[in-house]
């Protein structure tokens, strides 16, 4: 047999007919690859080490460990499945492997950073999973190592999945470790496995009898991390979990936090296993019975998400060198300078409403030279393409697989390399032309300024003409790119819309959901098409633009750029609008300046004027 490395497969190479697409990770035990047949995509695992080979880490028995427990808990949907396994390339003394179901989305840490969900999407995802391990109990088998990076959401759909059940244990099955507990992480190791390490950790042979209630504190200790941990994937938690204290409440260190939600979790994850959920089906139940829970808090993200703007580079401080004397004021620069600001104010604002109504192309070059200091303005060449804008929160990854978390680990069954999260690559030069290209809103060069009118109080914010300022935006044309774009038709290269045609779709595409209720807040906005009710803009295009809160009453929405399934980026004038008396959507009584709350699946038409 030839000297054979699992981590070592190319892209189109062949496993008894899989095709290799790419590798999504490895390390000491095996190796995950995307394979491909019959045009259908799945995930392969391949044990790093064959049987015979008397490596310490038992690859081979621990791959086949999890073959077993996946065979015994199939039939729910939101546990991945298996296909088929071997030995490759010898039938005898080959590497095994294992081909599973492949999902293409996120790790539960990724999906909290990336969705910015609400209390009540958070709910709805964790009875499914609280359902899954209920069924895994039913059967006789435990998971072992629930944790955040072994959960993965489906970009698709939202539906979550338990995976990786390579230290899972089931009735006979064979010891593989010599140490008192399981291979897993500590962060979501219960308090009695912990106390039963501190006790016997020196005794040869004293084995950890792991119950239903260790799962059940692990899968509460992701709960507790996503309602806490505003950046779960990016940022370890800051609070050690050793299992001597009680918790605090969850929303006592996130205000955001339901308080009926926080006692639930504090439920799964109490200190003494008899005061802690017994079973998976209770803490199902329990998490089930929010369901039907309303309020502002229940329909709002519970980390306050941040602006999806790219900031321009600040200019060097110019503060002054201790060395230096402070300046002193001249009697009669006063007055000088306060009318010097004011007129700076007024020419900013006036820019700025400039920039936002009219479309990129017909921009002069004179942004770039209101933004970039003298020393580094230079022509760009004729031939270099702009830069795109950045792409929409929503874009789905590149790769979609299992990814290591950033906690430490202890010997986890598949160690996977973490994978970025990253938008696709743009179109290459050969793909077909869009439409037409915007820039979008606000675009790259006027980050500067927004960080800026961040940090400005109320008063100065208007004074310079902020959009956070501002009520409402004053009535316009649209630009005449969006015009063509939007109504020629498609042999002018159109996207020969209807004028005043209805586009349903979500405001934000944060937050999701048909005839829930949510909260929105002034700021860029990214929504998303739901259905193909409108060809031209078929499901899944996102528009980006602006929300303005700052009127109770009223919920203003103008989207400037679709971002068509295919990547195309188009230039549009799509306003919020409804079909009532008033054309404006009906808000909730919660709603206040600033945050309105109404429904989430609403919807735009496309305009020639805005009003």
């Amino acid at each position: 047999m030839l000297l054979f490395i699992p981590a070592s497969l190319k892209p189109g190479q062949m496993v008894d007919g899989w095709r290799v697409v790419k590798a999504l990770g490895s390390g000491s035990f095996g190796a995950v690859y995307l394979v491909e047949k019959e045009g259908q995509r799945f995930a392969l695992k391949m044990a790093m080490h064959r049987a015979s080979s008397g490596d310490a880490e038992q690859s081979d028995a621990r791959l086949m460990r999890e073959m077993v427990c996946l065979a015994q808990v199939s039939g729910h949907p939101n546990i991945v499945r298996t296909y088929a396994h071997g030995r490759w390339n010898d039938a005898t003394r080959g590497w095994l492997y294992v081909v599973e179901d492949y999902v293409e989305g996120y790790t539960l840490g990724e999906w909290m950073e990336k969705m910015h969900p609400t209390a009540h999407e958070v709910v709805a995802l964790f009875v499914k999973l609280a359902s899954a391990l209920a069924h895994v109990h039913a059967r006789g088998v435990f998971h072992r190592d629930l944790k955040l990076s072994n959960i993965l959401v489906r970009a698709s759909d939202g539906e979550p999945f338990l995976l990786d059940f390579g230290v899972g244990s089931y009735a006979q099955a064979p010891e593989l470790t010599d140490s008192p507990l399981p291979p897993g992480t500590r962060r979501y190791r219960s308090p009695e496995a912990t106390k039963f390490l501190r006790e016997h950790g020196e005794e040869s042979e004293a084995r950890y009898a792991f119950r239903a209630t260790d799962d059940v504190y692990a899968l509460g200790i992701c709960l507790y991390d996503l309602l806490t941990v505003a950046r779960p994937w990016s940022e370890s938690p800051a609070m050690f979990l050793g299992g001597r204290l009680e918790l605090p409440a969850p929303h006592s260190l996130n205000p955001r936090v339901p308080a009926a939600l926080g006692a639930a979790v504090l439920h799964f994850v109490a200190r003494d296993p008899e005061k802690r959920a017994p079973m998976a089906e209770v803490m199902k139940r329990e998490l089930a019975a929010l369901l039907p829970e309303v309020g502002v808090a229940w329909r709002e993200p519970f980390h306050v998400p941040k602006p999806p703007i790219q900031l321009a580079p600040e200019a060097p401080s110019s503060a002054l060198s201790q060395d230096e004397p402070a300046p002193v004021a001249r009697p009669g620069l006063a007055n000088t300078r306060g009318a010097f600001v004011v007129a700076l104010a007024v020419l900013v604002g006036g820019l700025m409403l400039w920039h936002f109504m009219t479309p990129s192309e017909s921009r002069p070059a004179l942004q770039q030279a209101l933004v970039t200091p003298s020393s580094a303005r230079q022509e760009a060449p004729a031939s270099k393409p702009p830069v795109p804008p950045p792409a929409p929160a929503m874009t789905p990854p590149e790769v979609a697989s299992p990814v290591s978390a950033p906690e430490p680990k202890e010997s986890p069954p598949v160690k996977r390399a973490p994978a970025p999260m990253s938008s696709p690559p743009a179109p290459s030069a050969g793909k077909p032309r869009p439409l037409a290209v915007s820039q979008g809103w606000p675009s790259v060069q006027w980050g500067g300024f927004l960080k800026t009118c961040a940090g400005l109080t109320a008063a100065a914010a208007l004074q310079l003409g902020c959009p956070g300022a501002q009520v409402r935006p004053e009535p316009a044309e649209c630009p005449e790119a969006a015009r063509r774009a939007m109504f020629n038709r498609k042999k002018d290269g159109g996207l020969a819309m209807e004028r005043e045609a209805t586009v349903p779709f979500w405001v934000d595409a944060r937050q999701k959901g048909m005839g829930d209720f949510g909260v929105y807040r002034e700021g860029p906005v990214t929504g998303e098409v739901y259905t193909d009710e409108v060809t031209a803009l078929p499901k899944g295009t996102l528009l980006s633009g602006y929300l303005w809160t700052g009127n109770k009453d009223r919920l203003l929405a103008r989207y400037t750029e679709a971002r068509l399934p295919n990547g195309q980026r188009v230039p549009v004038c799509i306003e919020l609008g409804d079909r009532n008396e008033s054309g404006w959507p009906t808000l909730e009584e919660e709603s206040k300046p600033g945050e309105i709350v109404t429904r989430r699946n609403l919807a735009g038409i496309a305009v020639e004027r805005w009003r």
